[in-house]
């Protein structure tokens, strides 16, 4: 079973024209935070994969976390 950042890079890398990207935040408080991103996606897809481990922890706090997206 892949975990779900590697789902979001096998996704990211088959679609074409990404036009919309939007991701779900977990924050140390447990709200999730929604990120809308309609420019830049290539840049912000790359900082994804970079800035979060193989659990979409953020690296430089594990408290962060990725707990869903969707891509158009």
């Amino acid at each position: 079973m892949k975990t779900l950042k590697q789902r979001f890079i096998d996704e990211t890398k088959s679609k074409g024209g990404l036009r919309l990207l939007v991701v779900a935040v977990q924050l140390p408080s447990g709200a999730i935070e929604t990120i809308t991103n309609t420019e830049n996606i290539v840049d912000k897809v790359g900082y994804y994969w970079n800035a979060y481990d193989d659990e979409f922890r953020l690296k430089v706090n594990p408290d962060v976390r990725i707990v869903g997206y969707m891509i158009v």
